[in-house]
């Protein structure tokens, strides 16, 4: 399983009141990823399903060059429209093999 895990940070400002920030921790979220279940790719990307939340793989670059390709990227469920978290929940199916 990948090692590290890159999150993405979202700053609430208040013209956006609608956002809601998980409660989760760094913490959480990386042992939860170290728990996770890999899943169908997702435009080529690795996929997990965890407990609190999907994972997918990034990429990390220094310019042009990919420097890490070890990353990922925590999808919370809370965090995103039901459109995106139906596209994790499709890739992540038990129907489907990996």
């Amino acid at each position: 399983m990948l090692a590290a895990l890159l999150l993405a940070s979202i700053v609430a400002s208040p013209n956006m009141p609608d956002v809601k920030l998980s409660a989760a921790t760094v913490d959480e979220l990386q042992t939860d990823f170290e728990r996770a279940v890999p899943c169908h790719q997702i435009d080529g990307r690795n996929v997990w399903k965890g407990a609190l939340a999907f994972y997918i793989q990034s990429f990390v670059y220094d310019g042009d060059t990919p420097v890490a390709t070890d990353a990922a990227d925590a999808v919370l469920p809370e965090d995103n429209d039901a459109e995106t978290v139906k596209e994790f929940e499709d890739a992540c199916s038990a129907s489907q093999p990996t």
